[in-house]
């Protein structure tokens, strides 16, 4: 212990450094004791690990060691970069491989942020990134059940694009030939489940797109259409603007989808909601070209939000522009754009609504995209 205490001393520039861990014990004074000492723990095994690291610069089993440490303390880009090393010194280290993948699935699971805008196939990239690792994890322990299991899971999860759902299915199947334990069969027979449920959803993506106007595509539309939730007033001040809407159809990926206000001149108000591709990635990628000339992304950092998908969804507007003013009384635009994708079908649909003494509500049932769309104002009580 003496060591790591002198190690960690030393290495001011060291994330976890007692000055840091100062200002971190301020932030978490109400968590016990037990998990501060935890997390100092954590601290000491990082420094440690990279100190070996130092010592032993060829070691692949120290540098997986150190990534899976980074791992335990969601540390992910640190763990990425240290495996991705691990390899680079032993491309026959299966755990190396195992532990990126898990990394990466970790980091994939973040979603969109800002880091699209410079690149926008960042998510994509890191698909083809973990399923590389996969098929090397796999071909250099093919009876391994768990390393199987990953890719399969991973070919259910990964987007279409990467075209690996069939190879999954196999995975999943081998699987279960296996001699793993039955809590590892029953997983992968639930993620055989969700493979065969995405391969029946491709085919009615495929009836909707070719023939849209069917009776097929008309059964698929009205099996997908959602219950309608109810508006709960009670939770809200007024004046206040209920927004709800049915998304009507899945694609492979969840569609960009924005909601927002204009007035009745066609000047911007406010961004409601912004899918966070469409938001994050901007003009550098534009899936939504009304919202985005309408907007010209002046508000997206506060709305933009995971991509929604087939379902009933309910925004309230507390009736403030995208600079904080509250609008006056008068007549304003209530817009919804959907896009799909690889599907290119699209829809946009609008309401207009009288803000005012009195309360206003629209209904608009158009289209098979967003078939329905209510908007409801509800004025100060009592008026």
């Amino acid at each position: 212990m003496r060591r790591k205490l002198i190690a960690v001393n030393n290495k001011l520039r060291e994330p976890c450094h007692f000055l840091h861990l100062r200002k971190l014990y301020k932030h978490l004074s109400n968590l016990s004791a037990v998990f501060f000492l935890l997390l100092l723990f954590g601290c000491f095994q990082i420094t440690e690990l990279k100190e070996e690291v130092q010592r032993e610069l060829d070691n692949s089993a120290l540098l997986v060691e150190l990534g899976k440490t980074h791992f335990d303390a969601k540390h992910y880009e640190e763990a990425r970069k240290v495996l991705k090393e691990a390899i680079k010194i032993d491309e026959s280290n299966a755990e190396a491989y195992k532990w990126l993948v898990l990394t990466l699935r970790e980091i994939f699971a973040k979603g969109y942020d800002e880091k699209i805008y410079e690149n926008a196939d960042y998510l994509r990239n890191l698909a083809f990134e973990a399923y590389r690792a996969l098929d090397k994890a796999v071909s250099l322990a093919p009876e391994d059940g768990e390393i199987r299991l990953l890719r399969g899971i991973a070919g259910v999860e990964m987007p279409f694009f990467v075209q690996k759902l069939d190879q999954g299915i196999d995975d999943l199947n081998r699987v279960l030939r296996s001699d793993v334990s039955d809590s590892t069969k029953a997983e992968a027979l639930h993620w055989l489940g969700k493979a065969y449920q995405k391969k029946a959803m491709s085919y009615w993506i495929k009836v909707v797109s070719q023939n849209p106007n069917s009776k097929e595509s008309k059964a698929i539309f009205d099996r997908m259409r959602p219950a309608v939730k109810r508006f709960d007033l009670s939770q809200y001040q007024p004046p206040v603007l209920a927004i709800d809407f049915i998304l009507g159809f899945r694609d492979e990926l969840e569609p960009q989808t924005a909601v927002w206000i204009e007035d009745k001149d066609g000047n911007f108000v406010k961004t409601i909601y912004v899918s966070g591709f469409s938001g994050h990635a901007k003009e550098r990628e534009v899936r939504l070209p009304k919202w985005a000339n309408s907007s010209k992304f002046v508000d997206v950092d506060t709305v933009t939000g995971a991509s929604i998908n087939v379902g009933h969804h309910i925004y309230v507007w507390d009736l403030k522009d995208s600079l904080g003013r509250r609008v006056t009384a008068g007549e304003y635009v209530v817009k919804v754009e959907v896009a799909y994708w690889p599907s290119m079908q699209y829809q946009l649909v609008s309401a207009a609504v009288t803000f005012g003494e009195k309360g206003d509500q629209i209904i608009v049932e158009q289209g098979k995209f967003v078939p329905y769309l209510k908007v409801n104002y509800f004025p100060v009580r009592g008026r």
